[in-house]
């Protein structure tokens, strides 16, 4: 008898536990294709004028990201206090906390990365080629944040380590920026629009590669949710 009361109580635990991190999890799908949308939105200031609305919209979009974080943070907290969850639950748990700051800090950097974009004249001379490269990190930086969501969202772990090895490729494009920059504008003398666009261009790589390691963040918290394995800090063999 004592059993069954014991079922009949435990039952609506357990679903509004599910339930809650269903609604963790809507909060975090909701928050990448935010961040998703920002890089896009970046991207695109590179081949037009900074649009006010499109200017707009990235704000609003980075006030919602910042939101979302508090948000998901004060649910985990939550969660861990009234569910006392299992193990496989609280390393759910951890990754959501874990990958909702790597999260906001890509926001941050796209943020960044809008006003830098909006200092830059690319008309002046030698500097229209650094779109193309720009763009190519644009794309392997969205690509690797989409992949290492995907690769938590479907239990991938396989997405996972391939998002972590396309991080060299971000890597090697921010350093072949930086050597062009120095090579091709070293022995210059500059104008005051030329030394921005030069910094600017720089930073902006910087910080698009340092979007490819929050990619990497989010994937390794992935695999640590999938196989329970801590891989931060590990060297990985060559694929």
């Amino acid at each position: 008898m004592d059993t069954q009361n014991d079922n009949r109580e435990s039952t609506p635990t357990v679903g509004i536990k599910d339930k809650y991190l269903e609604q963790l999890h809507s909060d975090f799908q909701l928050v990448s294709e935010i961040v998703l949308t920002q890089i896009s939105l970046a991207s695109s200031l590179l081949h037009q004028k900074p649009d006010e609305l499109v200017l707009i919209e990235l704000k609003r979009n980075e006030k919602l990201i910042n939101s979302l974080d508090i948000t998901i943070k004060e649910k985990v907290i939550n969660a861990i206090m009234l569910f006392t969850p299992r193990a496989s639950d609280l390393r759910r748990l951890m990754a959501y906390h874990d990958m909702t700051i790597s999260m906001e800090r890509v926001g941050d950097l796209i943020e960044n990365i809008t006003h830098l974009i909006s200092d830059i004249d690319f008309t002046l001379d030698g500097f229209e080629n650094y779109k193309k490269l720009l763009d190519k990190m644009f794309v392997k930086s969205g690509k690797m944040i989409k992949n290492a969501v995907f690769s938590f969202a479907g239990g991938s772990n396989e997405m996972a380590y391939e998002t972590i090895y396309m991080d060299d490729k971000v890597d090697k494009l921010d350093k072949k920026i930086e050597r062009k920059l120095a090579e091709g504008f070293g022995n210059e003398m500059h104008t005051t629009q030329s030394l921005v666009n030069i910094m600017n261009i720089n930073s902006i790589s910087y910080y698009l590669e340092r979007i490819g390691d929050k990619a990497v963040d989010i994937a390794e918290s992935a695999v640590y949710l999938i196989e329970g394995k801590d891989i931060r800090h590990t060297k990985l063999p060559n694929p």
